[in-house]
């Protein structure tokens, strides 16, 4: 056997035995030993390996593949620019807290600084955005994999001599692995109790939440009786328990007299959260399983494997009043070309069993806004760790592996970053795949920004990336039925079979019903 073909065995054992299944391949010359040993043997060992051409795509499409399953999954590069692709998803991919693996062929380490080609600098690219990152020129660097816990990326950049046709194997070698690394618990978090009592003046924002936290933390919230603001992320947004202690709206949120902020789950995308900032008279403390704080200012944050048990204590007893969610109705009638209006059809449209993506920016905040609560959609999802547009589309397509029907909703621009994450359709499993877009032309997340809402036409120009593109030929570029919907005509049918629909609200009235929601 040759050194190749031993260390690409050694290495797709250890990724086994980390609960791989799902490999990514973005096949090139130097990890040649990696895909064709991968191919060799993912009939026997009951791996499912997908194929793209883009580094930067397949990487998103591993993690949304991460999300849906909840396991490791690999993604494996060539050496070169290559793997300075996959830089993106492993930033998301370290702030939402997900187990993606960037697996880089590398020249031998003699031609690093070299100059060479493809022969960069590889050893820990990635920085804190893969806090174990291996340089692996032979089978025993693998061992130090057991440092890695499975709650964010890790790195294998393994190192080949020129592949030949023998740089192959077979079957995976046998070898022993630990259980994974758990980190520590406790049942009395320090500091938590003392902010919780008494509860007066406290408020729960409910970010993205994971799903073995929900039943728990939906325990908490019912015998606290506190107010809450959920992101449909949090899969509580539309709880029929929590009906009476929800805010629907951020107007709703406004009239609460706050003291206190408890943040549960991931860092929420409302602007009240941004506001906090300088509100330094709200004590907040957040509860997560990432250790970021999400603000710039002073706060507590713990974070912890499992949300923790509480003692029983007296709950708040008066129901937050919720009138903004009356004034919504009512704006949502009389716009009824607005994008906020066509984002709450869309809505109810959607069966409560399906999954959902929301693509930043804006379609994010439109759902939380607008979207129905009934049906409920406890299934949602966003890339949220970074708030960027990158992979989106790439993002949903995994995570639609498996699922029914599934439903992703992009702004145009969000759509227009990722115009190749449809080749992949032809490699999943079956299941019902709708691509929403929003075409109002152009970025108007930023003329929702206090500081950019006054810009001159100049200048919207350029911040918004004005365009006048259309995605019909998109759509059958890549094999998927097309559906168009105008403002004030009749939401069309949808047919079976994955398909693009494309909505063009009217931007005059989506600008009205902004003025009037302020």
């Amino acid at each position: 056997m040759t050194a190749n073909a031993r260390l690409a065995g050694e290495t797709l054992a250890h990724l086994a035995g980390l609960g791989v299944r799902d490999f990514v391949v973005c096949a090139g010359a130097r990890n040649a030993p990696l895909v064709t040993s991968l191919l060799s043997v993912a009939k026997e060992e009951d791996l499912t390996v997908y194929h793209h051409f883009d580094e930067r795509c397949a990487a998103f499409f591993a993690m949304g593949l991460s999300r849906s399953s909840g396991m490791p999954a690999a993604v494996l590069t060539t050496s070169g620019t290559a793997v300075a692709e996959l830089h993106p998803a492993m930033i998301e991919a370290y702030y939402s807290g997900i187990p993606l693996i960037a697996v880089t062929a590398d020249r031998p380490p003699t031609f690093r600084g070299s100059g060479a080609p493809q022969a960069i600098e590889q050893v820990r690219i990635f920085g804190p955005y893969a806090p174990v990152a291996l340089d692996v020129s032979s089978p025993t660097d693998l061992g130090a994999i057991v440092a890695w816990d499975r709650c964010e990326p890790l790195h294998l950049n393994v190192c080949f001599e020129e592949p030949t046709k023998e740089c192959r194997i077979e079957s995976l070698p046998d070898i022993p692995f630990p259980d994974p690394k758990q980190p520590a618990s406790t049942d009395d978090p320090p500091g938590l109790e003392g902010f919780l009592a008494p509860l007066d003046g406290l408020v729960v924002i409910l970010g993205e939440l994971p799903e073995d936290w929900r039943e728990d933390v939906l325990s908490f919230l019912v015998r606290s009786g506190a107010p809450v603001w959920a992101e449909a992320t949090s899969g509580l947004r539309e709880s029929q328990v929590l009906r009476r202690q929800l805010l629907p709206t951020e107007k709703d949120l406004a009239r609460v007299n706050v003291s206190k902020v408890l943040r549960i789950g991931g860092v929420p995308s409302l602007r009240f959260w941004r506001d906090l900032e300088s509100r330094l008279e709200i004590e907040v403390m957040s509860v997560t399983k990432r250790p970021f704080s999400g603000l710039a200012r002073e706060s507590r944050n713990l974070v912890l494997p499992d949300f923790p048990p509480f003692p029983e204590w007296k709950p708040i007893g008066k129901a937050p009043d919720a009138p903004a969610r009356r004034d919504l109705e009512a704006l949502l009638e009389k716009h009824p070309k607005s994008e906020v209006a066509m984002m709450r059809k869309i809505s109810e449209w959607i069966d409560e069993s399906a999954r959902v993506f929301l693509g930043n920016s804006l379609p994010v905040r439109e759902w939380n806004l607008a979207a129905t609560m009934n049906p409920a959609h406890p299934d949602c999802h966003a890339n949220r760790g970074a708030n960027g547009i990158d992979g989106e589309v790439a993002t949903f397509l995994g995570l639609s592996e498996g699922g029914k029907e599934s439903w992703g909703i992009f702004g145009d621009l969000t759509a227009l970053y990722d115009l190749n994450a449809p080749s992949l359709l032809s490699q999943l499993g079956k299941g019902r795949r709708r691509i929403v877009i929003l075409n109002n032309g152009g970025g108007k997340i930023f003329s929702r920004l206090p500081g950019m809402a006054d810009l001159s036409g100049t200048e919207k120009q350029v911040t918004e990336n004005h365009h006048a593109t259309g995605f019909q030929s998109w759509a059958e570029m890549w094999g998927m039925e097309y559906r168009k919907w105008k403002a004030g005509e009749e939401a069309p049918d949808l047919p079976d079979g994955d398909t693009v629909v494309e909505v063009f609200p009217d931007n005059e009235a989506s600008e009205k019903f902004w003025a009037d929601w302020k």
